[in-house]
């Protein structure tokens, strides 16, 4: 047979492997459509009406009109919206900052030999296994702020303070010199700060792992090298591990910022309203005030927020590529 010319069961098996291949992706599109797909169509069709409930004769009715790009607005120029905003920002960065350091150091201190190292990574994963609603509630016990609270019993007992420590205060820090201003103008309450400490407690063994297995894939000859060339430790960790974990650490910052610019149960579940986030405020404003076209609006502002910094993390990611390989 002439090189090139298919036969008939060429063909027939083509077309086999063809449909099997759609079948095979069918019901994850459709699930990406019914899940995802269909529901973001419709909150951008709600936050371009002014959608409500209206209370008569004892009876809830949904009413609405179109009104455009109105409830954008409305936000971009409501101060309230802003304050959100920065109270997410700042939880975000502060929350990454600490678990790349923290996930960093521990995965090093994890992938050194010594004994019992598997019984360390085994119970390291418990917090992250633990479901969000129950760490929530057991931060919420731990930072109680009466004198039997575990957290104040025990500084108490070590004699780190003097009187029980009010940890969920929503207020901010008037009274720090330093930090004071800055933690004011991002809003960031004493009682956020203590959340992003639980929920850090909460994720912190993810971080660990991704890191642990990028640091399992470093060939060991790139260390002996650089021992031979007389390299101390800092020097190897910050020419070798570093750059080979740039990739990891995307992902990580990818996911993380994913996840917390959208974060609201833990902060919900421990303080309410109390704390002033976009979920929050997003959550409020559908929900509580009955605005589901507001509501929509900024749960859109919020998508777009997200894949935004997604984009810039991509971008700083394929141009530090291509930095190496030029």
């Amino acid at each position: 047979m002439p090189p090139g010319r298919e036969t008939g069961s060429d063909r027939t098996r083509y077309l086999k492997e063809r449909t099997l291949g759609i079948l095979l992706v069918t019901p994850t599109m459709v699930i990406v459509l019914l899940v995802v797909v269909i529901p973001l169509l419709y909150a951008i069709w709600l936050s371009l009406g002014s959608t409500g409930i209206v209370i008569s004769g004892g009876m809830g009715q949904v009413t609405g009109r179109f009104v455009g790009l109105s409830n954008y607005w409305y936000f971009l120029r409501n101060p309230s919206f802003w304050d959100a905003f920065l109270g997410t920002l700042y939880y975000t960065v502060v929350s990454l900052a600490v678990e790349l350091v923290l996930g960093t150091l521990i995965a090093l201190l994890l992938n050194r030999d010594f004994r019992g190292r598997w019984l360390v990574r085994a119970v390291i994963i418990v917090p992250w296994a633990i479901p969000t609603v129950v760490n929530a509630r057991l931060w919420s016990q731990i930072l109680n702020g009466e004198a039997y609270g575990p957290l104040n019993a025990l500084l108490l007992q070590w004699r780190l303070i003097k009187q029980p420590v009010v940890w969920l205060n929503v207020s901010v820090f008037p009274k720090t010199a330093v930090l004071g201003p800055v933690l004011k103008f991002f809003h960031a309450s004493l009682a956020l700060n203590m959340v992003l400490l639980g929920d850090t407690w909460h994720v912190l063994p993810l971080v660990v792992l991704l890191i642990l297995a990028a640091l399992q894939t470093i060939p060991q000859d790139y260390y002996e090298a650089a021992v031979i060339d007389g390299a101390n430790a800092w020097r190897r960790f910050w020419y070798i591990t570093f750059p080979l974990l740039k990739p990891i650490i995307m992902i990580v910052l990818v996911v993380r910022t994913m996840d917390l610019f959208r974060v609201f149960d833990i902060l919900y579940i421990i303080l309410g309203y109390g704390v002033n986030v976009l979920a929050i405020k997003t959550f409020q404003e559908a929900f509580e005030f009955g605005y589901f076209g507001r509501g929509a609006a900024l749960a859109v502002i919020v998508a777009l927020l997200i894949l935004l910094l997604s984009f810039v993390y991509m971008r700083l990611l394929r141009s530090d590529e291509e930095g190496e390989r030029g």
